[in-house]
């Protein structure tokens, strides 16, 4: 089956005014045994002006071989310096007025761009987010979660809230906001969602948009777990965050039930042993010894 993904000139002729343009860009670093199933969900969507940058960052694996065979694709493989560095190089190739971002080892949902376009046809919509689907690799198990409404407080409440596969954007907004921070490793999301919803909320699409894939090799397993809480930190505390006996309270309530994502998740990967996880990580998730 042919897809419609970049072919613009046919919507251009047979539509008026000119159709909004989506841009998918997507990070990756040795995620050969994945990265097919992102491109492939892309090609599978039902909305024709559509283009998708791969920011490769030098992958050692057969990444590039699988990126050979999609010639509609515009990608790099370099060295980079981390995932907001290729994020923004991608933003910087993209002529889409859209913009959306998807990991290398995750995917979107069958045929769920026409409803993201249709949202941004409102000229007051910034971004725009929808729920997610939590997959787990080794069992198959399918977890969705919705997305609830978001804005600058609730951000700063509770940083987990953002579905960031389920999230997009206008470019000009991003460019607005100053793009990714490459300061920050785990949390150039959170990062980015606290810029945007200070400028705007987002519109809430109630879809499953995306799949985000739980596997023993991604970055945001149990090793980077830490380093993600003191940068979440770092950035609330740029912010101004005011500690308050009531925000004490709710951040707590909010980094206990992430703690048990996270245990959740580690329990799943069966990667949780007495030897298998240094001692602050297991006591940052609640596991005993």
């Amino acid at each position: 089956m042919q897809s419609p993904v970049g072919d613009c000139t046919k919507a251009l002729r047979n539509s008026t005014p000119q159709p909004l343009k989506l841009t998918i860009i997507t990070p990756s670093f040795n995620q050969a045994p994945y990265i097919e199933q992102t491109i492939r969900s892309v090609l599978a969507q039902d909305y024709p002006c559509v283009e998708h940058i791969v920011i490769d960052g030098g992958s050692t694996d057969c990444t590039v071989d699988v990126l050979k065979k999609y010639p509609h694709l515009q990608w790099v493989s370099e060295k980079d310096r981390g995932q907001a560095d290729a994020l923004n190089k991608g933003l910087a190739k993209a002529s889409g007025d859209i913009i959306g971002w998807v990991n290398s080892d995750d995917y979107y949902e069958h045929k769920i761009f026409g409803s993201i376009v249709k949202c941004f046809e409102d000229p007051d919509v910034m971004w725009v987010i929808g729920h997610l689907t939590f997959l787990w690799d080794q069992t198959g198990e399918l977890v969705t979660k919705k997305s609830p409404p978001i804005s600058y407080d609730r951000l700063l409440n509770n940083p987990d809230i953002v579905r960031q596969p389920s999230t997009f954007f206008r470019k000009s907004f991003i460019e607005q906001a100053g793009g990714w921070n490459p300061c920050f490793f785990m949390a150039m999301d959170f990062d980015l969602w606290v810029r945007l919803a200070k400028i705007s909320s987002p519109r809430m699409i109630d879809k499953n948009l995306a799949y985000f894939r739980i596997h023993a090799l991604q970055k945001t397993s149990h090793a980077n777990t830490l380093r993600q809480k003191r940068e979440i930190l770092s950035i609330l505390n740029r912010e101004h965050v005011h500690w308050t006996i009531t925000t004490r309270i709710s951040i707590q309530k909010n980094w206990a039930a992430l703690k048990g994502r996270v245990k959740d998740v580690l329990l799943k990967l069966d990667v949780i042993s007495s030897k298998g996880l240094p001692r602050q990580l297991r006591a940052s998730a609640g596991l005993k010894e």
